[in-house]
């Protein structure tokens, strides 16, 4: 048996307008895109080869999808009309369908299907015509039915329209109470419930309440609570004290300390009703915003300008401390930390140039360090252990969890060139701060 899959623009312009940088056919659902179900489904009726129609474009589908082989399939794209029908459907891919049984997907709807049945029998016994449908979609069939090898009972079907950001809610919701029993889902757990997917760093006093899904690279710092009822995409941070619970945290997301989300769904920095659909855009990027993936070039980027300027930090400081570091050791003023007893004109001079910082540089040409970033030994999640610290780039005074939100934030936020400027600021401001507590 082929499938057709013909979804057209006007059913998901909701997407559009709720995420404009996404593609509606990859809307997660419960952590895996919108279109997989739609594949897994073909293939628990057994096609073999898939073709997926729009009037929109696919290429970013086709980039991810590529050609089925992941799904052990043939799937093939093509382009149709806004106003093409079932009928107009069949006879543009005529040659792909070859008079064998036709499933068709119209619609943007999801399919509530279970892995567990055999759909197989759908093939062999239905005639020709709709299934199943609603006012979104349909499934029908085309061609004549295959020879029956088997009495198995037919499995009921049922489609539900996908046409607002409350239908998205409640069918993730639904998805994640059944859960890996009806479908197949993304990540890894040993407990049902639970799906948690690679490089998740989980604190030790975060609680995690099941059902949940957590999505890759994602960070749950300490008194954080997931759960009940919470699905967490990819590359998300949920700072320290935190609680998700009935909601939907999409990709790409910072939640702040100490916030409390409950029935909602966040992506970037707009929390939202699901039931209303009323937003709110939150200004404070302490508390929501989004997070930018880093690419491997960019990595390499940030690596590379950290690296420069700590070489040309070193070649500025190289001179002040040969002079000034046996002089200052001898008196027992620099040891293996902080400068002390700052009275005299040598280590005034050497706290101001940062000099204490200058056994540390030789790490950033390593890899080991970045040039700005936590403090050193920082090895928290969301941390990126540095020289100096974005806190002390600050021109207001930060210590203790207010540094770690500074720090955090700048970690996601900050480009590789901000990162210079930001160093600037570190060595201007740590003199003027250590002057400003000495004076208090």
């Amino acid at each position: 048996m082929k499938t057709l899959i013909a979804i057209k623009e006007q059913h998901h312009n909701w997407v559009r307008d709720a995420f404009p940088n996404m593609h509606p056919l990859l809307l997660p659902l419960c952590n895996k895109p919108f279109i997989e179900y739609l594949i897994d489904f073909a293939i628990l009726a057994d096609s073999r080869e898939i073709r997926l129609l729009s009037d929109g474009s696919l290429m970013e589908i086709e980039e991810i999808c590529q050609t089925g082989s992941r799904w052990g399939v043939e799937l093939t794209y093509a382009n149709i009309r806004p106003e093409d029908g079932e009928r107009e459907l069949l006879h543009k891919n005529r040659k792909f369908c070859n008079d064998c049984r036709t499933m068709i997907l119209s619609g943007y709807t999801f399919i509530d299907y279970d892995k567990r049945l055999d759909y197989r029998v759908l093939a062999n016994h239905l005639a020709t015509g709709p299934i199943a449908s609603c006012p979104a979609g349909s499934i029908a069939f085309a061609g004549p039915p295959e020879p029956a090898a088997d009495d198995n009972p037919l499995p009921a079907l049922r489609i539900t329209p996908l046409d607002s950001l409350r239908s998205c809610y409640h069918i993730a919701m639904q998805i994640l109470e059944t859960g890996a029993e009806r479908y197949v889902l993304p990540g890894y757990g040993s407990e049902p419930g639970c799906a948690i997917g690679r490089n998740v760093a989980i604190a030790k006093t975060a609680e995690i309440r099941k059902p949940v899904s957590i999505g890759n690279n994602v960070q749950l710092l300490p008194g954080t609570i997931i759960g009940p009822m919470a699905v967490i995409g990819s590359n998300v941070i949920i700072d320290k004290g935190s609680s998700i619970s009935g909601s939907i945290i999409f990709d790409n997301t910072y939640i702040g300390e100490q916030l409390e989300i409950e029935g909602r769904i966040a992506s970037g920095n707009t929390l939202i009703d699901p039931e209303s659909g009323a937003s709110v855009a939150m200004e404070d990027p302490h508390l929501l915003t989004g997070i930018h993936s880093a690419t491997n070039s960019a990595t390499l980027l940030r690596k590379t300008i950290h690296a420069l300027a700590a070489a040309i930090l070193i070649l500025l400081q190289a001179i002040p401390v040969i002079i000034l570091y046996p002089l200052l050791r001898l008196q027992g003023k620099w040891k293996n930390g902080p400068i002390t007893q700052q009275t005299g004109l040598a280590e005034t001079l050497a706290a101001k140039l940062s000099l204490e910082r200058f056994p540390l540089l030789p790490k950033v040409l390593l890899g080991q360090l970045a040039i700005i970033g936590s403090a050193p030994r920082s090895n928290s999640p969301g941390c990126r252990p540095a020289v100096f610290s974005y806190a002390e780039a600050e021109d207001w005074p930060v210590t203790g969890s207010d540094a770690a939100i500074v720090e955090r934030y700048h970690a996601v936020h900050s480009t590789p060139f901000n990162d210079i400027g930001m160093t600037i600021k570190a060595l201007i401001n740590r003199p003027h701060k250590r002057n400003a507590g000495a004076a208090a």
